[in-house]
């Protein structure tokens, strides 16, 4: 019997966001198309919702050494990301590096946080070298477009992953790296519970709502469609836009963090906040967004023209997917391309407000075009079910046969690059140790010499 360890790195239970729900629903496709294997799921929270499938065991990771006996004890290890110390068990498991986003395009957005240059140079350089020893010790890997896919490629071959032994297994390399996209649940959010038109004060039961549901990223636009907003209000008073779920359960962002301060703060400035504009503080249970989607009639999601867009898989439009909502969006990534294409709603330019005002108005106002892209939404539902778009995983767990190259030519490079990891791991924690303890003196030091300069200049002026 196939041991198959899923190991989540985003939270898993009654709040989780895209990576613990993907891990989530991979755990139960597998262990319904591969009745002979055992599926385990380990997760980084204590557990609060019952495990996706009857024969998939949900326990959580604990320590590092608990993490190391659930992948000793296991054939297939799943994961996003896997720990230095998984080099261990190298020669003697099968890793499959499920990267579904651009996670390096990523972090140099979000490195952008940290403001001093060369603690941010330190940040950026210990996760390059973390990514490149992902890759060196993947068997196998998944990504969420063939636009990513080509990313990746390019990022092996740079590598040297991709010896012409590989090449020559299979030409296409689709046996090392193939397409499994983020996934739709089956069905259609069902209208149970009220909890937004008649319920959220502002927000009538004749009301259009717009959603954008999901955290506010920096490469996320909430500015231009909170001021498209402003534009809509003064034509219509029946359109609400809401902002569902802004606090991420794996503390990349909340209310808290300055962007959806902004955002509110906007909202505030226009006169549009509990008016036009509305925030869903925390994060809604998984369980309870189909009530949410129920309800909404149009969604939408804005950013901006940048690397990370090129390659992004926007998973917060697959739950618009499911409740067959016609979307209003910026063009640059791939779903954006398939929203102009099939059509499943209106594409615009990046900070164009009057586009996005126009977009989300004729959405409310053209019923032909509306019913038309919800007709649409349909058909997308079924090619992009978790079932379809996660089956070459399937596939590789059923019949684990690696083209990559031979893990003795592997093992050298791994080694340098999980040493390269921990080296600038550990000069990143010396540099903001540091930093933090010769800061407080600096300041003392800056306001001693300012003070003396000031005196000097008053002494100077009375001589």
């Amino acid at each position: 019997m196939t041991k198959i360890l899923v190991l989540s790195r985003g939270v898993v239970g009654r709040n989780m966001a895209s990576t613990g729900i993907r891990s989530y629903h991979l755990a139960r496709v597998l262990a319904e198309q591969l009745p002979e294997a055992q599926v385990t799921l380990a997760v980084p929270n204590e557990p609060d919702i019952p495990s996706p499938h009857e024969r998939v065991r949900m326990v959580r990771q604990g320590n590092p050494l608990r993490i190391l006996r659930l992948m000793f004890q296991s054939d297939l290890i799943i994961a996003r990301e896997f720990p230095p110390y998984a080099i261990a068990l190298f020669f003697h498991k099968r890793f499959v590096l499920d990267v579904y986003a651009a996670l390096f395009i990523e972090w140099l957005t979000l490195s952008m946080r940290v403001l001093d240059p060369s603690q941010r140079r330190l940040w950026y350089t210990s996760r390059r070298h973390f990514l490149m020893m992902q890759l060196t010790l993947a068997d196998y890997i998944s990504c969420s477009d063939e636009r990513q896919r080509d990313l990746w490629i390019g990022a092996l071959s740079i590598a040297g992953l991709i010896p012409p032994r590989t090449y020559d297994r299979d030409t296409t390399l689709r046996r090392l790296i193939d397409v499994a996209p983020y996934g739709v649940q089956s069905g259609r959010p069902r209208k149970g519970r009220r909890v937004l038109k008649g319920v959220v004060p502002g927000i009538r039961k004749t009301d259009k709502v717009v959603i954008w549901n999901g955290s506010i990223m920096e490469w996320l636009d909430a500015e231009t469609v909170i001021r498209a907003m402003a534009e809509v209000s003064r034509v219509r008073d029946d359109v609400k836009l809401y902002f569902l779920g802004v606090e991420h359960p794996d503390f990349v962002t909340g209310l808290l963090f300055h962007l959806p301060q902004q955002a509110v703060k906007l909202s505030e400035e226009l006169g549009l906040y509990d008016r036009y504009v509305f925030f869903k503080s925390g994060w809604v249970p998984y369980n309870e967004i189909g009530d949410y989607l129920a309800e909404a009639d149009i969604g939408v999601c804005t950013g901006f023209d940048s690397l990370e867009a090129r390659y992004a898989y926007r998973t917060r439009f697959v739950d618009l997917f499911w409740a067959q909502l016609p979307i209003v969006c910026t063009e640059g990534d791939v779903l954006a391309e398939r929203v102009a294409q099939d059509p499943l709603g209106v594409v615009v330019p990046e900070r164009d407000v009057q586009a996005v005002a126009s977009g989300i108005l004729r959405l409310v106002d053209d019923k032909e075009f509306y019913r038309r892209c919800k007709s649409n939404l349909l058909a997308v539902k079924k090619e992009l079910s978790w079932e379809r778009v996660l089956a070459p995983i399937v596939e590789f767990a059923r019949n684990p046969e690696s083209i990559a190259a031979d893990k003795r030519e592997r093992l050298l490079p791994l080694l340098r690059r999980a040493t390269a990891y921990e080296l600038s791991r550990g000069l990143e924690k010396i540099a903001l140790l540091t930093r933090q303890r010769l800061l407080p003196a600096l300041e003392r030091s800056t306001v001693d010499t300012i003070g003396r300069v000031r005196r000097v200049l008053k002494d100077g002026k009375r001589g």
